[in-house]
């Protein structure tokens, strides 16, 4: 019996040690910002025209950087209103989860050129204004696909700064948006079985039809604290095909700063 809780023990002490090592060589940051967003969004389940606006656009993200790897995970917000060229307005909101890993086994994790993956998870909510019915439209797609990122440190007057640059393409997923003018996919309220319905709203999300694309350049700013202030802007496309077909394109300019946890 004792020789049994010895080994229990070893083990318990040998696992402890292997997770405070790998935890002493990796680091955490948590990084925050809010901005403004050129949007621009068009949806042909319920009007050709564009509708165009700013809006707030706000981001945070855990970004955990071990010997080999570095992964980040972050949510998203905007909201703001829209208009037409003719005065109508809607109100747009969208909320997503986007994730990304890059791998650097053989390279400095904080400067050159890593190759990764990502995966991004986008709902996009829009009210028009002038409508009683019809009035809500929505869309959401689950995508991944293949990421780059470029880092370059320097100085500058005897401070640190870094420019980083992140491309993402969303290659495949899937999408579940409004049917033709009214807010349920069509398929959703055919008579049937819940689940088969669910499944008849949802359309493949596959490259070369669909497109999401997104670019993120940021001039980091390394204050004496270790802490970060930060500088980005985000271009992004996307196109979503099945069904009725929806068009954005956004231009975001935020200020960030990062706290390094660990």
């Amino acid at each position: 019996m004792r020789s049994t809780c010895n080994h229990f023990l070893f083990l318990f002490l040998l696992t402890c040690m292997v997770h405070l090592n790998a935890f002493s060589q990796s680091s955490g940051n948590l990084w925050l910002s809010t901005g403004f967003q050129a949007f621009t969004s068009r949806d042909a389940g319920f009007s050709s025209m564009k509708y165009s606006g700013p809006r707030s656009f706000s981001t945070g993200a855990f970004a955990l950087q071990r010997p080999h790897k570095t992964e980040t995970f972050q949510v998203e917000f905007g909201i703001g209103p829209l208009s037409n060229q003719i005065g109508n307005s809607l109100n747009a909101l969208s909320a997503g989860f986007w994730n990304s890993t890059f791998y650097h086994r053989e390279k400095d994790a904080d400067r050159g050129l890593h190759w990764g993956w990502s995966n991004q998870n986008l709902l996009n909510l829009r009210r028009h204004n002038g409508f009683t019915n019809y009035s809500l439209r929505y869309d959401y797609f689950t995508s991944i696909g293949p990421a780059l990122r470029y880092q370059y440190p320097f100085q500058w007057k005897g401070q640190q700064f870094s420019w980083q640059t992140l491309a993402h393409w969303q290659v495949v997923g899937f999408q579940i948006k409004s049917g033709f003018i009214g807010a349920d996919p069509a398929g959703v309220t055919e008579d049937g079985e819940p689940l088969d319905n669910f499944l008849r709203a949802v359309d493949p999300f596959y490259v070369g039809r669909d497109w999401n694309l997104g670019l993120e350049s940021t001039l980091v700013w390394t204050l004496p604290a270790g802490n970060d202030l930060a500088l980005r802007y985000r271009p992004e496309f996307a196109v979503l095909k099945g069904g009725q077909p929806i068009h954005r394109v956004g231009h975001a300019v935020s200020l960030l700063i990062n706290f390094r946890i660990w």
